[in-house]
């Protein structure tokens, strides 16, 4: 018998139908990834198993946790389930968590209500399912707040919680989307290890194909509610029946097309000068001034006008900090920013600012949901002495530069899916023709196809209107794609530098060797895989 058995589910809200006939198995021992773009019902489906769905929700169909029908029991009932038999991870651990509590407090907290037991003992079960997700006492005390913690660590503590009383089936959606490669690959390390000591099911939702060709046993994949193809991921893999599979596949891996002919002119957008940029450091001792600490430390580098450069490097390697300076953020105690030849710093000229422009990770996040698209689009237009008079008319061209209709001036940013939101933050960024565009892991959270959209989307205004690109990102396979150059970043420094496909194809540091090791490739984990089934 299946740990778990989903069959025939179906899920309606209201009068919208969101899933239709899914059918899913999960045995113990085994991982099962579900994979889609946003919108394919991956979380809902998780969401019906652990029974966490919102108001005027409507299920049928059968989901059977070890032959225990799911649908049929009471809130009560499965609030019993919930923790003890059946635990979930979330996306984002820093929403997941609560900031005012600590760590210790959090993982305890699963053992207190679902484990009836003392506080004495719930904290020792905190600090053992701590030790167990590599958190060790002697480094991460069960004081410590998750503010304190890097993006990777919290979400070890998000697993321990999911896992402190050693439930029978696991779900984790996805849980890696925003961690860099490395932090990606123990986290992956992390649960397929509790699986095996646990014997516990997997479900992983994700819409990282290469994530899932290593991962798991099993996949299905999902197309707007429904299960469009399903199987033993080697023969899904080498077999693809389905048309929206094989789109997947081909976007996983998607290369841009480039202008040919294009030329990078030799006159520098961008130059950056032996940068060092310190930050107070932790006071240990009331007698003793802390010990400054360095986040970037003598950083330099250029980027030539129609450019596009990659910066990578795993989390807290200062490719924020360093992007900040460059955006004339925040000052620096040492070396020289300039742009266009002229220095770059905290109340530097508009007219300067104005040829410097930025896209954020977060679409949403980095938009007022009160304002209407045409204004959040003509935003960066007070950087101008005298505004245009033909303003709405460069907010049109704007969003047709990016694939949007004019006629989406009068609408809001919540009327927008995912990548069409990025989109109109590429049309803010280009609304004052600049020369140079900061792209801060700009299609990390992207779907493959939405992703593969963006990054042609990308080369083509690059190519069209020379534009220099600063492409940040973890996601090395993104920075391979679009960039001519790459610089790798760690602990402040610029560690390796060159053409990209030579620094890809031929690393010469060790850390760059880490990262391009690190990074999961469909094709070398069904290769593995296929040697495993012939030994």
């Amino acid at each position: 018998m299946s740990l778990l058995k989903v069959k025939d589910l179906s899920l309606k809200i209201g009068d919208s139908k969101i899933l239709s006939d899914i059918d899913l198995e999960v045995d113990k021992g085994e991982i099962l990834g579900v994979i889609g773009e946003s919108g394919s019902g991956k979380s809902m489906t998780a969401l019906s198993i652990m029974q966490l769905l919102p108001e005027g929700a409507r299920t049928a169909g059968s989901v059977q946790l070890d032959g225990a029908e799911l649908l049929e029991k009471s809130e009560a009932d499965m609030c019993a389930l919930r923790g003890n038999d059946m635990g979930m991870i979330f996306q984002e651990p820093m929403s997941a968590l609560n900031p005012v509590k600590t760590i210790g407090e959090q993982v305890a907290e699963t053992a207190l209500v679902h484990g009836g037991v003392s506080r004495a003992e719930a904290g020792e079960i905190a600090r053992q399912t701590l030790d167990r997700v590599e958190l060790p006492a002697s480094q991460f005390p069960l004081t410590r707040y998750p503010h304190e913690l890097s993006g990777g660590q919290r979400q070890r503590v998000v697993i321990a919680m999911a896992i402190a009383l050693r439930p029978r089936l696991l779900i984790a959606d996805e849980p890696t989307t925003a961690l860099d490669v490395t932090t990606q690959a123990q986290i992956l390390t992390l649960l397929r290890r509790l699986v095996e000591e646990d014997g516990m099911g997997l479900m992983l939702i994700t819409h990282d194909l290469a994530v899932v060709a290593d991962m798991a046993d099993h996949i299905a994949i999902m197309q707007k509610g429904v299960v469009v193809e399903a199987g033993e991921t080697l023969s899904v893999f080498r077999h693809m029946r389905h048309p929206y599979s094989k789109a997947l596949f081909e976007a996983s891996s998607h290369q841009p097309k480039r202008a040919p002919g294009r030329e990078v002119k030799k006159d520098n957008v961008l130059k950056v000068s032996g940068v060092v940029r310190d930050y107070p450091g932790q006071r240990i001792s009331l007698f003793k001034k802390p010990k400054p600490f360095r986040a970037v430390d003598g950083v330099s580098f250029a980027i030539s006008k129609r450019e596009n450069v990659g910066l990578v490097g795993e989390s807290g390697c200062g490719k924020s900090t360093l992007t900040r300076a460059i955006l004339g953020l925040e000052a620096v105690q040492g070396g020289k920013i300039e742009l266009f030849d002229r220095p770059v710093m905290p109340g530097m000229a508009s007219a300067l600012r104005a040829g410097v422009q930025v896209v954020f990770q977060d679409p949403y996040g980095s938009f007022n949901p009160r304002w209407k698209v045409e204004r959040l689009v003509a935003e960066p237009f007070h950087l101008l002495a005298t505004p245009p008079a033909d303003r709405r008319a460069r907010v049109a061209e704007a969003l047709k530069d990016v694939g949007m209709e004019p006629a989406d001036m009068d609408k809001y940013i919540h009327e927008f899916s995912g990548g069409q939101r990025q989109r109109i933050a590429i049309a803010r960024a280009l609304v004052l023709r600049p020369d140079l565009i900061v792209l801060d892991e700009a299609v990390s959270a992207l779907d493959v196809s939405i992703r593969a959209q963006i990054l042609d989307l990308l080369a083509e205004l690059s190519d069209r209107l020379g534009l220099s690109y600063l492409f940040i990102s973890h996601d090395l396979s993104v920075v391979r794609a679009i960039t001519d150059r790459v610089l790798v970043m760690k602990q402040g420094k610029i560690v390796e530098e060159g053409k990209s496909e030579e620094v890809f194809n031929n690393p010469q540091h060790p850390y760059t060797k880490e990262l391009i090791g690190a990074t999961p490739i469909i094709e070398t984990a069904l290769r593995m895989r296929e040697e495993r089934q012939i030994t």
